[in-house]
């Protein structure tokens, strides 16, 4: 498991130095939660849609699998906010409207299958990234926890959608 965070934060470095988003020095713990709630929201948004103008088995299932395991998070990283001085909403807000593009995007498309899975993985590409910087910067083992967790089940799934985007 360290190989694998060590390949993609080898593969993913140069990204991760282009990819901005608010991070106070102050607290890195809770911009990152509230940028990922938000980030979260969108992939919520994104599967819903799939669901409604998808036909593709594999990828209704991919979004069924994001709507459970998104929600779930979001429902932690909320309940870990209330600690951390809840939701910061420079970074929450900055996220959802990088959120709101995305979703336009896909409601642009004219195959709602090929249009969800190609802006999946960019959407996950963005997390990883900012699970990456979340692990150079936080120090609550249960941000760092949830980032590395990220990192693992995106790339994996970053894979799955490269091979049927390959099809």
């Amino acid at each position: 498991m360290r190989f694998g965070i060590l390949l993609l934060t080898l593969v993913l470095g140069p990204a991760l130095a282009q990819h901005a988003h608010p991070t106070p020095q102050a607290a890195p713990e809770r911009s990152f939660l509230s940028a990922m709630i938000a980030h979260h929201e969108g992939a919520l948004e994104m599967a819903r849609y799939a669901l409604e103008r998808g036909k593709d088995k594999g990828v209704r299932a991919w979004a069924e699998a994001i709507l459970k395991e998104q929600a779930r998070e979001m429902a932690q990283m909320r309940s870990w906010l209330a600690s951390l001085g809840g939701l910061d909403p420079e970074a929450h807000g900055s996220m959802r409207a990088e959120m709101t593009a995305m979703m336009g995007r896909l409601r642009a498309a004219q195959d709602p299958d090929r249009a969800f899975v190609e802006l999946m993985l960019l959407h996950h590409k963005g997390a990883v990234e900012m699970a990456l910087k979340a692990l150079t910067i936080a120090k609550d083992r249960r941000v760092l926890d949830l980032a590395r967790d990220i990192i693992l089940v995106q790339a994996k799934e970053m894979h799955a959608f490269r091979l049927w985007l390959l099809r």
